[in-house]
């Protein structure tokens, strides 16, 4: 398996990994994914034997991403790496594939002198696999952020050593 960054031969398999995980994704169609993969500082896959097992999307401080998840860490911190977005195909997951992303996001920001990494998960409704994980990684919930009435995300960050 390796790490690499998105091209273009990668996107319709991208946008169907996203439409499968919608539930607790926001929507991508073509044009959007290249406005996020132009916009971010790390957008990459991970292939095994020529096929997309999973991608991550990534922003640091200072993008002109309107979410209000990546805006409330923006406001609040001055240098981070925000994990916008990581889908693993249904095939490849339970194989250390979300690990293997997280280690090499955490690597990279290293790298980057950033001082947190950060992540949103969905509380409403729940997510429980991810909160799961994200506690594996260590991540602490900083805030609660009410999108609407049928909507709660959990604003989780981890410190960069």
């Amino acid at each position: 398996m390796i790490i690499r960054e998105i091209l273009a031969k990668d996107m319709e398999t991208i946008l169907e990994l996203n439409e499968k995980s919608v539930k607790v994704l926001s929507p991508l169609d073509k044009s959007k994914l290249i406005r996020l993969i132009n916009m971010s500082v790390l957008s990459v896959v991970v292939e095994d034997e020529n096929q997309i097992a999973g991608f991550l999307l990534a922003f640091s401080q200072g993008a002109q991403y309107e979410s209000i998840n990546y805006e409330w860490f923006n406001q609040n911190y001055a240098s981070f790496l925000y994990i916008d977005r990581i889908v693993i195909s249904k095939k490849f997951r339970a194989k250390g594939i979300g690990s293997m992303l997280y280690r090499y996001a955490l690597d990279w920001a290293s790298k980057k002198n950033a001082v947190s990494m950060f992540a949103e998960i969905d509380v409403m409704p729940p997510n429980e696999p991810s909160l799961l994980f994200h506690q594996k990684f260590g991540f602490t919930e900083l805030e609660l952020l009410t999108h609407n009435e049928n909507k709660i995300v959990s604003l989780q960050g981890l410190k960069i050593d």
